[in-house]
């Protein structure tokens, strides 16, 4: 029987990222090393988000993450690094992609995003939008309620942790696949 294990991880060699079948046991155990190696709580559909939920869940129950949005969090984003090329050959991607079409390589990166969670269209569909004409054509105004805002606990914790001044900023070149806190 396939476990949400073997579902995500063949969702990994499936996907655009830099891993084939041979990697099958090594994408297996880094999966496992993320979440326990309990038997893992099934997915409600096959959908990655739905997989990497189902296995966020079974690293709280093995203990392996607290039951906090931000961990939950951090370690949905590390499952979700799985299917992400690594930079070099997303960007060879996209440059090969826009010497015919700078919209297909704009589409291809925006659909990845899509598809690995960096975009979170789940959390997006949350919010409140109130579309109005205005003269210069349509305005969007939304209620964002796709980021809500911290824990007060998450926050005292932050902090409470030494500073190691990393990472420099949130667009620094150097935090490049940086998904801490």
């Amino acid at each position: 029987m396939e476990t949400t294990v073997d579902q995500f991880a063949e969702a990994v060699i499936a996907s655009p990222s830099q891993y084939s079948g041979m990697d099958r046991i090594y994408i297996h155990n880094r999966i496992l090393a993320l979440v326990g190696d309990a038997e893992p709580l099934a997915a409600t559909d096959e959908r990655l988000v739905s997989l990497a939920d189902a296995l966020v869940q079974t690293a709280i129950k093995n203990e392996k993450i607290g039951d906090t949005q931000s961990e939950r969090e951090i370690l949905s984003d590390q499952l979700m690094d799985l299917v992400t090329p690594l930079p070099s050959v997303l960007n060879q991607v996209f440059w090969d992609k826009y010497q015919t079409s700078p919209q297909a390589a704009t589409d291809y990166f925006f659909d990845l995003s899509k598809s690995n969670d960096y975009i979170k269209t789940r959390a997006l569909a949350k919010n409140v939008v109130f579309p109005a004409m205005t003269a210069f054509g349509e305005l969007e105004i939304t209620i964002n309620l796709s980021k809500p805002e911290k824990d007060p606990k998450a926050i005292a914790a932050a902090r409470n942790q030494p500073q190691n001044g990393y990472p420099l900023c949130q667009l620094c070149m150097e935090n490049e696949g940086y998904r801490g806190r």
